[in-house]
C-alpha cells in the first residue's frame, strides 16, 4: 500500500531520457512512494529555465512535501540558478564528474547534450539499422530473412516479445525479431517451419497462465483467446516446443524488461554492438 506521494522532476538539457531512467531505477528501492514525475527536456537557455522554476515554485508553494529535482544540465550557470531560487537539485554532473575528472586525469567537455549526441557515427547507423529491422520484423511479419537478426524470440501471443525487442534494438544496437506461436504451431511439439532454420538465434519468453489471461482480457475480454482454458494449453504447448527443441526461455511474468533483456544476453552471449562488439558477460550471467 502506497504511504506517500512525491512530486519529482527531471531537468535535463537533452531528451531527459537518461536522468529519469537513473531516478526511476533509484525510485524502485522505495516501494511504499508514488512518485509523480514531470520530465523538461531540452532546457538550455535562461529563458527555459526560469520559466521551469516558476512551475516548480508553484508546487512548493502548494504541497506540503517539497519537490526532488533532478538535474543533468551540462552549463553550470543554468544549475546555479535553481539554486538561487532555494531549489535543491540532484545534479548527476557535480555528482560524478568530478570524480571521473580525478580519476580519468582530465577535464570534462561540459558539452550541451553530449549524453544523447550521435557519438560514433558507426554506432548511430548501427542502431538504426537495427531499429528498422526489429520494426519490419515484429510479430512474425516477416520471416524470409530471419537468418540476418542477432535474435529471434519465439513464445504465445502477448508474452512480452515486441516491447523486449525493441529494448534490444535501442539499448544494444541488436537486430531483433520475434515471432508468435499460432494454434497451428501447437500441433506438433517441433518448431515451427518458419524459426525452424534459425534455431541458433531463438529464445523463448512464457509466463504463467494467469498474468496472460488477465493481459489478454484487457485486449480481447471475454473471449476465447482470453480464456484461462486457452492461456493454460498455450502455455503448457510453448514450453513444450522449446524443451523439446532445446530452446532457451525465460518465465517473465514477474521481472521487468530490462531484467529480460539481460537474461537474455547472458544466455545466448550475444555480442552487443554498444561497446566495440564485445559480447556481454556479467559475473552473474546464467549459463
Amino acid at each position: 500500500m502506497l504511504t506517500k506521494k512525491q512530486n519529482v522532476f527531471f531537468i535535463s538539457d537533452s531528451t531527459g531520457i537518461t536522468i529519469e531512467s537513473l531516478g526511476q531505477s533509484l525510485f524502485a528501492q522505495f516501494p511504499g512512494t508514488e512518485f509523480i514525475k514531470t520530465v523538461y527536456p531540452f532546457v538550455s537557455s535562461e529563458q527555459e529555465a526560469r520559466r521551469v522554476i516558476a512551475h516548480i515554485k508553484t508546487i512548493m508553494d502548494s504541497e506540503p512535501t517539497p519537490p526532488i529535482v533532478f538535474t543533468s544540465l551540462a552549463d553550470k550557470s543554468l544549475t546555479n540558478l535553481f539554486l538561487s531560487h532555494d531549489i535543491p537539485v540532484l545534479d548527476i554532473f557535480s555528482t560524478f564528474i568530478p570524480l571521473l575528472e580525478s580519476r580519468l586525469g582530465m577535464n570534462a567537455s561540459h558539452t550541451v547534450g553530449e549524453t544523447h549526441g550521435v557519438g560514433s557515427p558507426l554506432k548511430y547507423v548501427q542502431r538504426i539499422e537495427a531499429l528498422d529491422f526489429t520494426l519490419n520484423h515484429d510479430d512474425g511479419t516477416k520471416i524470409s530473412d530471419l537468418e540476418n537478426a542477432d535474435i529471434v524470440l519465439t513464445g504465445v501471443s502477448r508474452s512480452g516479445k515486441t516491447p523486449t525487442c525493441l529494448y534490444l534494438a535501442m539499448h544494444y544496437n541488436l537486430k531483433a525479431a520475434n515471432y508468435p506461436l499460432a494454434d497451428a504451431d501447437f500441433e506438433s511439439s517441433l518448431l515451427p517451419g518458419a524459426i525452424a532454420g534459425v534455431q541458433d538465434h531463438l529464445f523463448g519468453l512464457t509466463l504463467s497462465p494467469g498474468e496472460l489471461h488477465k493481459i489478454r482480457q484487457e485486449r480481447r475480454p471475454n473471449s476465447q483467446y482470453s480464456s484461462l482454458e486457452q492461456c493454460e494449453f498455450e502455455i503448457r504447448r510453448a514450453e513444450a516446443i522449446f524443451r523439446a527443441a532445446n530452446i532457451p526461455f525465460l518465465d517473465s511474468t514477474s521481472i521487468s524488461i530490462e531484467e529480460i533483456a539481460t537474461a537474455i544476453l547472458q544466455r545466448l552471449k550475444l555480442r552487443t554492438r554498444t561497446s566495440d562488439s564485445q559480447p556481454f558477460s556479467s559475473q552473474s550471467a546464467t549459463q
